[in-house]
């Protein structure tokens, strides 16, 4: 059974002619016919009283009759609303980011692509960089912003910009506007978990000068950057956090920012998408937004 087969019975069922019927659809009367036939031979069924004037349908060719229809319908209605599948930008556009992106450059992405598209919503989800490639490879999230550039044939990432790490505590604590890095692992240390990009780019600097990271006097390991934020501002110890976040007001005014002398704690910020994956509608136009806002 093709759709051809079923707009020939249509046609036959609406004109009462196989003549007529091949006329209005540019189809020979054998190929009717032919069509005809076919359906009644897979179907088992007689779907046509024929007379030398005039064909009609059988009481179970009127009740195929329905059928047809909806089958001819629910094709048409896939056409239409696929032809326009890339054109709908609406629904849900599903967005991980680490804690920096999400807390300075996001809330400004989401703000212009909403002014461009009012009908999308969004869902989004503050996690470690780790967990976003994650999501991104199982395809649980189509857009990632992340701190750490991605070496896996599975992500295509894209350098949106330079991002600076400070040093950030509490001024009754007396850090100086630049503190040695022997000087710095004297301090109690609010780090964050193991996933974060803002932890690996530390310890990756660390390393760089020959310290070991277990050196770091951890008071704690917070997965949360309000937390962190909280108790750096109790005084209970000092932390690294990027200094966008700083700039934008994410922090308090009254708390002291630091840099580590001679250490470059410079690191990249990332969109990353699946390169195995067929972009929504929805995520191809805040990748193309993204595009014209960083240049990608």
């Amino acid at each position: 059974m093709d759709f051809k087969q079923l707009e020939a019975f249509i046609t036959v069922s609406k004109l009462r002619s196989f003549s007529k019927a091949a006329n209005a659809i540019y189809l020979s009367q054998p190929t009717i016919s032919s069509h005809i036939s076919s359906l009644e031979k897979e179907l088992n069924i007689q779907l046509f009283d024929r007379t030398s004037k005039e064909v009609n349908l059988t009481p179970v060719g009127e009740s195929f009759l329905q059928y047809a229809n909806d089958i001819i319908n629910l094709r048409n209605n896939a056409i239409t609303d696929l032809s326009n599948f890339n054109n709908n930008i609406t629904g849900v556009l599903n967005i991980a980011a680490s804690t920096t992106p999400c807390n300075s450059l996001l809330p400004t992405l989401v703000s212009t692509f909403s002014e461009l598209y009012s009908n999308v919503k969004f869902n989004i989800k503050e996690q470690g960089s780790v967990s976003i490639i994650k999501d991104i490879i199982d395809l649980k999230c189509e857009i990632g912003l992340v701190g750490t550039i991605i070496d896996n044939s599975k992500i295509n990432s894209y350098k949106i910009m330079e991002d600076e790490l400070v040093i950030v505590s509490n001024p009754k604590l007396n850090l100086p506007e630049t503190i040695s890095i022997d000087d710095l692992i004297k301090y109690p240390f609010i780090i964050r978990e193991k996933e974060s990009a803002t932890r690996h780019t530390l310890e990756a600097q660390l390393h760089a000068n020959k310290i070991d990271p277990k050196k770091l006097k951890v008071l704690c390991e917070v997965n949360s950057v309000h937390a962190q934020l909280k108790l750096i501002n109790l005084g209970l110890g000092i932390s690294i956090i990027s200094k966008s976040l700083c700039d934008d007001g994410f922090i308090s005014g009254n708390m002291r920012i630091s840099r580590v002398e001679n250490v470059d704690l410079r690191r990249d910020l990332f969109l990353i998408v699946s390169s195995k994956r067929t972009l929504t509608p929805i995520a191809r136009a805040f990748f193309s937004m993204c595009k014209n806002i960083y240049n990608l």
